[in-house]
């Protein structure tokens, strides 16, 4: 007996939804928008199902989840670096730094080199700003390392805000 034709649109439509959210997963190490990527997946799936399994609210929550991850990238670079010597100089350099650096580095590596850009960005925008702002060879270094580090907890909190989203929408449909 075969199973009926909606079964298998349905697991399509569902191998097709959790595909799409892992190139998003696999997209945050090429410093592309991957929660956006989740949250555009699950969009044209509840669309597609006239929001039967994934409703408005988890759209919503979807949403927020990827602005929150957003906000929490760009800012934990910005405030390690100015933890260390607070200046609009120093978390201005590194956020555009830690931006160019990634795109410098995005064709190295298969595109991991986007985020080894990022990180070596953020640690040159916070060694030269400190510099230029007439300090010390060490603090320079201080706060570059502050910097790295930083970018590189931004990293873990939108993969983890990522993994987040994947399970609400896992949660929704299942």
């Amino acid at each position: 007996m075969q199973p009926p034709m909606d079964t298998l649109w349905h697991i399509l439509g569902l191998a097709l939804l959790f595909s799409v959210s892992a190139v998003g997963l696999v997209a945050l190490v090429l410093g592309l928008p991957g929660t956006w990527i989740i949250v555009a997946a699950a969009l044209v799936y509840a669309w597609s199902t006239d929001f039967a399994a994934v409703q408005g609210s988890t759209l919503g929550w979807l949403v927020l989840l990827a602005a929150v991850a957003e906000v929490a990238e760009l800012v934990s670079a910005s405030a390690a670096a100015a933890g260390t010597r607070p200046s609009t100089r120093v978390t201005v350099t590194v956020l555009l730094c830690g931006f160019v650096g990634g795109l410098v580095g995005t064709p190295f590596f298969f595109g991991v080199g986007s985020l080894l850009g990022a990180l070596a960005g953020a640690f040159a925008g916070g060694a030269l700003a400190v510099k230029w702002e007439g300090g010390s060879a060490g603090e320079a270094l201080q706060t570059g390392w502050a910097a790295f580090r930083g970018r590189l907890l931004g990293f873990v909190l939108k993969a983890a805000f990522a993994v987040a989203m994947v399970v609400v929408l896992a949660a929704a449909v299942f």
